[in-house]
């Protein structure tokens, strides 16, 4: 007989959790990597790369400052829900998960909350570095006169920047306390 309280390892959690990364990593970075080594001067390349880590010092207090909304609803109409369907521990991955294991939950107790908060933070400035070198790396673009490039560079700005940045602010609405 099974148990009905069987929770997934921590490999099994990694595995499913690394899916998604590695799929927008690779279709983000592969062609920012592209675009970078065959048309960006090295000077450049790495002025920009430098500027854009200065995103890790931003301080966390400023983070309220450009947070959207403290309202869930402001971004349910930009469709950030949607995109916490495909990212890890999204509605996705955990539904996958529950299918074997019915209790799974990727947050079971106020420290686990207090812990996702913090994370928010981390993964914000993650993609605020992401958001800067992508917006350098598209105007770099355009200044060459390659609008497609541009244009590409900026869409995918967007869904790998962008759009999880306003997630990780959205799950701190939803949380409670999105400027603790």
């Amino acid at each position: 007989m099974e148990d009905k309280h069987l929770t997934p390892s921590p490999a099994l959690l990694t595995f499913y959790n690394a899916i998604p990364n590695v799929v927008w990593s690779v279709l983000s970075l592969g062609p920012l990597s592209v675009f970078c080594y065959q048309h960006m001067a090295r000077p450049w390349l790495y002025g920009a790369l430098a500027v854009s880590l200065l995103g890790y010092a931003v301080p966390r207090a400023w983070f309220r400052w450009w947070q959207l909304s403290g309202s869930a609803a402001a971004y349910r109409r930009l469709g950030v829900h949607v995109a916490n369907q495909f990212t890890q521990h999204g509605s996705f991955i955990n539904g996958l998960l529950r299918r074997r294991y019915p209790h799974y939950r990727h947050v079971q107790s106020r420290a686990a909350v207090a812990a996702l908060r913090q994370h928010t933070y981390h993964l914000e400035r993650f993609h605020l570095v992401g958001f800067l070198f992508f917006l350098f790396a598209a105007g770099y673009a355009a200044a060459l006169g390659r609008v497609g490039w541009g244009l590409a560079l900026s869409v995918l700005n967007m869904l790998y920047n962008v759009y999880p940045m306003w997630l990780q602010q959205y799950i701190r609405v939803r949380l409670g306390g999105a400027h603790r």
